[in-house]
């Protein structure tokens, strides 16, 4: 159940249900530096943050600025309507999908903070446990044929979803023990009216792996199958 919290200019959405004993103290990093719940720091998208609350995992992240517009504003946002913001976006997305069935992280706390025309925004995500993600796999020689035949079926079921992720690499993708596979960050990533936009996706997770060293061209295969979907 989700539970809306506003005060002044901040608005704040969470799940009661998966988050315990929310505070909005969650959203400050010095808080949950202070309290030793911080377990790890990813770089990214945006600056993601693992920590441990009520004995489970969760990442938040910042969202921040990316490309040329980084050196004018690090991580200030054009506000329009709440409805729009990245993190209510991001939120009902990754929740619709999981609605869905589609292995995803679980969105469980929203931030926005707007300052009349602009708004800083954060995140907070169930973490899925997992040995590693696809870049580690490939890196270190782990993936074989049934994940890679893994890796094509996930990827098939997003398309008969009809979703497009905006920035599909080999950094956001995981895999657990039991060689399940999970897709990560689903910033500005919507629902496509066009089968080239998940090409799109296809062709930019190519060539994130066409970077690792010991890289075979494995995924060649999976093009090929899902270019003629």
């Amino acid at each position: 159940m989700d539970e809306i919290i506003k005060n002044k200019n901040t608005y704040i959405q969470y799940d009661s249900n998966n988050l315990k004993n929310f505070t909005d103290k969650l959203f400050n990093v010095d808080y949950i530096a202070k309290e030793g719940l911080i377990k790890s720091t990813i770089d990214g998208r945006g600056k993601t943050i693992e920590f441990e609350h009520e004995n489970n995992k969760y990442f938040l992240k910042h969202y921040i600025r990316g490309g040329l517009v980084r050196k004018i504003t690090y991580d200030k946002y054009i506000f329009n309507t709440l409805a729009s913001t990245r993190p209510v976006r991001e939120y009902n997305f990754l929740n619709d999908m999981n609605s869905k069935g589609l292995p995803v992280p679980k969105a469980v706390a929203l931030k926005v903070t707007n300052s009349r025309f602009t708004y800083i925004a954060d995140l907070i995500t169930c973490k899925i446990e997992n040995e590693g993600t696809l870049f580690d796999f490939v890196k270190n020689k782990k993936m074989s044929n049934n994940l890679w035949d893994k890796l094509s079926i996930t990827l098939e079921k997003f398309f008969n979803e009809n979703v497009f992720h905006s920035d599909l690499n080999s950094k956001n993708i995981i895999i657990d023990k039991n060689n399940n596979i999970f897709l990560l960050d689903f910033d500005n990533s919507h629902y496509f009216y066009n089968k080239k936009l998940f090409n799109k996706s296809i062709y930019r997770l190519e060539r994130s792996l066409k970077k690792i060293d010991n890289y075979n061209n494995e995924f060649k295969l999976t093009i090929e199958k899902l270019s003629n979907l």
